[in-house]
């Protein structure tokens, strides 16, 4: 391979990583937004819980925040889909003691548990 392809294969390999951080980048903050909503959407479940426990609120009924709950179900499973994504662009998985290993490693790095080749 010539220098001059090696450094436009270089450049290539760059670009590519970089596509990748900028993907992940964009996962990442679409998470804390939801993990913000989520938090918003926790306080007003427990406004209503506080307002009817102090007697400023008739009974609080199941309807005045079913939304809520099915919302925040919602953005979990959503955040959780992003960090599958994250985790297949950065070419990662999971180990059992919950941190994370390169897809193509044997063991892990933090706790040297064995990856069977299932896992991944």
């Amino acid at each position: 391979m010539s220098f001059m392809n090696k450094v436009k294969s270089g450049f290539s390999e760059a670009g590519s990583k970089a596509k990748i951080v900028v993907e992940v980048n964009k996962l990442k903050l679409q998470n804390s937004n939801k993990q913000r909503e989520i938090e918003k959407l926790y306080q007003n479940i427990g406004r209503l819980f506080f307002l009817n426990a102090v007697g400023r609120l008739e009974d609080v009924a199941e309807a005045n925040y079913q939304s809520d709950v099915a919302e925040i179900v919602r953005l979990e499973s959503e955040i959780e889909e992003n960090k599958k994504q994250i985790k297949t662009l950065t070419n990662e998985k999971d180990c059992v003691c919950g941190k994370p290993a390169s897809l193509d490693a044997r063991f892990c790095p933090s706790c040297g548990h064995t990856f069977s080749a299932t896992d991944g």
